[in-house]
C-alpha cells in the first residue's frame, strides 16, 4: 500500500470519508479510461472505491459521464448533486450539462474544446465558453480552463487528452492520491507502444497547472 507523501498537499492529506470526482465529456474523449485510472490508483492508495458510468451514444460522440467516489465510507457509486469535489469536463459544454452536481466547494476543470451536436452550428443559440464559465462562477469560484486538446496534440497523439487532464488536476494538488502512483497506473493501463507519449502528456498537464499556480 502506498502512503501519503509530500506530493499530496497537507490540507488534503487526511483520509477522506468520501472524495467525489465527476468526469464528463463525449465519446472518444477517454472519460471511462480516466475513471479506471483514478479508481485503481485510489484503491492502491488504500481507499474504498465506487464507480458508475453512463455511456449514452458514446460511439457517436454523445454525452458520457463517469462517477468516481473513494474514501473510508464511499458507500454508493453515484455522487449526490452539489457534492462533487472535482468536475473534469473533457468537453466545455458538458460542464454546463452537469452543473447540478456542482457545489460551492467544487473545483471545475474545463477543456476549452467544443463538440457541437449534429445540426448545431456556432451561429445558433449555443453557449460559448465565457457564458459557461460565467454561469458556473455563480456556484463556485474554483474554475480552471485548459487547452487540453491542443496539449494532447503536441504529444503527437490526440487520444492522450484524458491523461493531460489527469496531469493537470494532479498538478493543481487537488487529488488526495500520490502523483507517482497515479502515473504508474496510467502507464500500466496503456499499451506498451503508448507509454512514452502518455508519460509526456501527463507531464504537460502538470506543467500547465504549475504555470497557472505560478510555480
Amino acid at each position: 500500500m502506498y502512503t501519503q507523501s509530500e506530493e499530496i498537499p497537507r490540507e488534503i492529506s487526511k483520509k477522506y470519508k468520501s472524495f467525489n470526482i465527476l468526469s464528463v465529456g463525449v465519446g472518444g474523449d477517454g472519460v471511462i479510461s480516466a475513471t479506471q485510472i483514478l479508481a485503481w490508483a485510489a484503491m492502491k492508495q488504500g481507499y474504498k472505491v465506487r464507480t458508475a458510468e453512463t455511456h449514452g451514444m458514446a460511439q457517436r460522440g454523445g454525452s458520457v459521464s463517469s462517477f468516481t467516489r473513494f474514501g473510508t465510507h464511499a458507500e454508493g457509486p453515484l455522487i449526490p448533486k452539489g457534492l462533487t469535489d472535482i468536475l473534469l469536463a473533457f468537453e466545455a459544454s458538458e460542464a454546463l450539462r452537469y452543473a447540478d452536481y456542482v457545489g460551492y466547494k467544487t473545483h471545475i476543470i474545463i477543456n476549452n474544446r467544443f463538440v457541437y451536436p449534429s445540426g448545431v452550428t456556432r451561429k445558433m443559440n449555443y453557449p460559448n465558453l465565457e457564458e459557461i464559465v460565467e454561469y458556473l462562477q455563480k456556484i463556485t469560484p474554483e474554475i480552471y480552463v485548459i487547452n487540453a486538446t491542443e496539449l494532447a496534440k503536441e504529444t503527437g497523439n490526440p487520444r492522450t487528452l484524458n491523461v493531460v487532464m489527469l496531469g493537470f488536476v494532479s498538478g493543481l494538488n487537488l487529488l488526495p492520491i500520490n502523483r507517482k502512483l497515479l502515473q504508474e497506473n496510467i502507464l500500466d493501463l496503456v499499451p506498451r507502444k503508448a507509454k512514452e507519449v502518455n508519460k509526456i502528456a501527463f507531464q504537460l498537464g502538470i506543467d500547465k497547472a504549475r504555470k497557472i499556480r505560478g510555480i
